[in-house]
């Protein structure tokens, strides 16, 4: 059994990265959020992705899956999440284009001034891409890890969190300890290009939520 736990942790950690690694809305808020607060803000942002994953996993146990593959409500989340991810994108832009927003962080915009995290959850829960994944493929190994009991579900889970955490935090990391090389301009390019990545996804999303009304 302990050899059958270990191989459920690792795939999970494997399937963890090929989801952490692609470019996403949690990785454009640890980008910003580490250039403007540093590392442990960007840690925060993957630590409360953690936190709302626990909590789905705690409900996806509960049956909660069932009512989260209905159609009204992946769209309804697609369509609530793009409208959050268009005013993060606004609260980007606004404060940079309007040179508000400088290394010195005298003036803080509606978007810096929210727990790290907090914003890692929210802007995790405002993916439906993020809901879909965990309904359909998140569960089916989640309920895999079942038949190996609590221990199966721990291994499932922090297999998972660990390549969220690690490759997030390697991120924040590195953008914080990178911003003392950062000048003013530099600076407002990144989060420029962080805004205009950010109005991509929410178009996406408002996209995929009105899709799942309409077919």
């Amino acid at each position: 059994m302990l050899l059958e736990v270990f191989s459920l942790f690792f795939f999970s950690l494997i399937i963890g990265y090929s989801g952490a690694l692609m470019p996403g809305p949690v990785l454009i808020v640890t980008i910003n959020e580490s250039v403007n607060k540093g590392s442990k803000s960007g840690f925060y942002v993957s630590l409360g992705h953690a936190v709302l994953e626990l909590i789905l996993v705690i409900f996806l146990i509960l049956g909660l899956n069932e009512i989260l593959s209905l159609k009204p409500i992946v769209g309804l989340i697609g369509l609530l999440g793009g409208v959050f991810l268009s005013w993060m994108a606004y609260s980007i832009l606004k404060y940079t284009l309007n040179r508000k927003l400088s290394l010195s962080f005298d003036v803080k915009s509606n978007i810096q001034k929210m727990n790290s995290m907090a914003l890692g959850m929210i802007t995790s829960l405002s993916n439906p891409f993020w809901l879909v994944w965990w309904v359909f493929v998140g569960a089916s190994f989640l309920f895999k890890s079942l038949e190996f009991g609590i221990f199966g579900v721990i291994a499932f889970y922090f297999g998972h969190i660990l390549a969220d955490l690690s490759w997030y935090g390697s991120i924040s990391f590195a953008m914080a300890r990178g911003k003392k090389f950062i000048n003013e301009r530099v600076y407002r390019i990144i989060l420029i290009f962080c805004g205009i990545v950010l109005i991509f996804f929410s178009i996406l999303f408002i996209k995929s939520g009105l899709e799942t009304f309409l077919l």
